[in-house]
C-alpha cells in the first residue's frame, strides 16, 4: 500500500500548479481505496475467526473442515 505525498507538487498540463481542489479529491479518493482494502481484510478476518468455531482449521491459505461426520453428510446430500 501506498500512501498519498502531501507535500510533493505534480505538474499539471494547464497551468503547473495542481489547484487545492484536486489536491483534497486525490486525498480523499486514495482515503477511500485505503478504506476499503482495510475493510476487505478486516472481513477476511471476521469470516476466518466464523469458519474456525464451527469446525474448520487454517490449511495455508484455504479453510478445511476436519470432523469426518460433517463430510459424509455433505457428500451425501450431493
Amino acid at each position: 500500500m501506498k500512501l498519498p505525498d502531501l507535500l510533493r507538487r505534480e505538474k499539471s498540463k494547464g497551468n503547473g500548479q495542481i489547484s487545492t481542489q484536486d489536491r483534497a479529491e486525490r486525498l480523499l479518493v486514495e482515503s477511500f481505496r485505503l478504506l476499503s482494502q482495510l475493510c476487505s481484510k478486516v472481513a477476511d478476518l471476521i469470516e476466518t475467526q466464523r469458519l474456525e468455531r464451527r469446525g474448520f482449521e487454517t490449511q495455508g491459505k484455504w479453510l478445511e473442515r476436519l470432523d469426518g461426520d460433517a463430510d459424509e453428510q455433505s457428500t451425501r446430500r450431493r
